[in-house]
């Protein structure tokens, strides 16, 4: 009866609701366009002549061949496997510029080290989307901000997945994910497409979710399995379960009754899914985009919905001071129930609208910042949290320390009025103690893993890129974990910048 129950409802979200399924997707299809639209394209351009900065938004032409790295220094010989890293590198086609950071088609940055060299190469994520357009060589499909002109229709959130935003290594196979859309599969000897993903193959569940959204944040426990949410339009949240070769081993629907349109991460415990919803509203209208339209409530809590991961059932809800943050690091629970996790929380949502007026080439941008805060859940219903001054972005953990009890947490820092991350930090959350490495203010820094090939917490290598302005170069950066101020141990300098990406993963040989 359960079961029957859970995929009537999947089917009924996943099928008959495939435009709230991705809320943005029923106005992206209407064609309709603002002919008095700012020219982005013609912003950017202009604006790139006198700030350089702003290299790492340009749009990328072609794929990368794979090229040997010069190196700085001495790669550690332990240090063998494949870095993937992915972003938007697509953001023009013909006089059409892409409103929001957000909506570029994704390319994938592989860096094979071996102990003694590192090479690298890239390419765009072939989507069915990414392949029509390219043969067209114009867009053909609007997008969440962006309006296209007699757009062709959509049906389903995988004819505009762009497959932009993180990947990771599942079984033999890599997963380009995006927010609202299936996992794209792709060839990690080759990178080459070769489908989206259906999470029902195999399982009792078939073809019922389809349509589905699946984030860019899976969470994968110490011992392989992946958990994974998607957000629904009507407010529901879908929660997923999968082993470590991506088969689905259970799936429920959360009524969430969350209207913030947006929820970009969430957490693990051992024994607990976390889904942190955050204080936004959407006013829409007509003529705005989906990004443009959602916008922060200062007198609303951000709740927090306590599921078990046993049965994905809501156990708990707690309330929050108003707050929004794009990126969690790390939860985990007391044997008494009572729950810790990070944040890097912003006051408001002026990050998400920074990435639309960065597409037009504005570097004068009102100061955008969030902050390290820890947050504790009590068994008795309060909650309390402590926020550390340093600017964050971007926080992670040792892989072998997800939903478990960390010390270290890694994260991005910048100067005030940055226009991007330009430092690296390990923050021990136990003493507030900091280990900073600062690039300095000639750098666009991305995020940086921590790599432990003992499985040793504290102990191995933090690697990141970051693209060197006055050359107009990306470098590969590795550090020890246990001294990150001494600065890059090894630095490997690609001939060429890459565009500035979101998330990735390391891989060990």
């Amino acid at each position: 009866m359960l079961r029957r129950e859970v995929l009537k409802n999947l089917a009924l979200v996943g099928t008959t609701s495939l435009l709230t399924t991705v809320p943005f997707l029923g106005r992206a299809n209407s064609g309709a366009v603002n002919h008095n639209a700012v020219n982005y394209k013609a912003l950017f351009k202009k604006a790139l002549r006198h700030n350089p900065e702003l290299i790492g938004f340009a749009n990328i032409e072609s794929n990368f061949s794979e090229t040997k790295l010069k190196l700085e220094g001495k790669l550690p010989s332990e240090l063998k496997g494949q870095f993937y890293r992915n972003g938007p590198g697509k953001h023009e086609r013909g006089d059409i510029r892409y409103q929001h950071l957000f909506e570029g088609d994704g390319m994938l940055q592989h860096f094979h080290l071996d102990g003694n060299n590192v090479y690298h190469r890239g390419k765009f994520i072939e989507t069915p989307k990414f392949k029509k357009e390219e043969s067209a060589k114009q867009f053909l499909y609007s997008g969440p901000d962006t309006k296209i002109a007699n757009s062709l229709p959509v049906s389903s959130s995988n004819d505009v997945n762009t497959a932009n935003t993180n990947v990771i290594s599942v079984g033999n196979d890599l997963w380009a994910l995006w927010e609202a859309g299936a996992p794209s599969k792709i060839n990690p000897h080759n990178l080459q497409f070769e489908d989206q993903v259906n999470l029902g193959t195999g399982s009792k569940y078939g073809n019922s979710l389809k349509g589905l959204p699946f984030s860019a944040h899976p969470k994968i426990d110490p011992n392989g399995d992946i958990w994974n949410f998607g957000l629904n339009g009507s407010g529901h949240v879908v929660l997923y379960h999968l082993s470590a070769k991506g088969q689905t081993k259970n799936v429920k629907l959360i009524n969430a009754q969350y209207k913030g349109t947006m929820l970009h991460d969430f957490l693990i415990t051992d024994r607990s899914i976390l889904l942190i919803l955050p204080s936004l509203i959407s006013e829409r209208s007509h003529n705005s985009g989906y990004f443009e339209s959602i916008d922060f409530a200062p007198q609303m809590p951000m709740r927090v919905l306590v599921v078990n991961k046993s049965d994905l059932t809501l156990k708990r809800e707690f309330e929050l001071p108003p707050g929004f943050a794009f990126h969690f690091g790390n939860a985990w629970e007391e044997n008494d129930g009572t729950i810790h996790f990070d944040a890097s929380l912003y006051p408001n949502i002026n990050i998400l609208h920074k990435m639309s007026r960065l597409m037009q080439g504005d570097v004068k941008q009102e100061e955008v910042n969030g902050n390290t805060t820890l947050f504790t859940l009590h068994n008795n219903g309060k909650t309390s949290q402590h926020s550390f001054n340093d600017i964050s972005e971007f926080p992670r953990v040792s892989n072998h320390k997800v939903g478990l009890k960390n010390h270290k947490l890694y994260h991005l820092s910048s100067a005030h009025d940055s226009l991007w991350s330009d430092a690296v930090v390990s923050l021990d959350v136990d003493s507030g103690k900091e280990d900073k490495f600062s690039y300095g203010s000639e750098f666009l820094v991305e995020e940086h893993v921590p790599v432990n090939p003992r499985a040793k917490e504290g102990h191995g290598y933090l690697i990141g890129t970051a693209l060197h302005i006055p050359t107009q170069r990306t470098c590969l950066n590795v550090f020890d974990l246990a001294n990150l101020k001494a600065g890059p141990r090894c630095r490997a300098w690609l001939p060429y910048h890459l565009p500035l990406g979101f998330h990735g993963n390391f891989v060990t040989s």
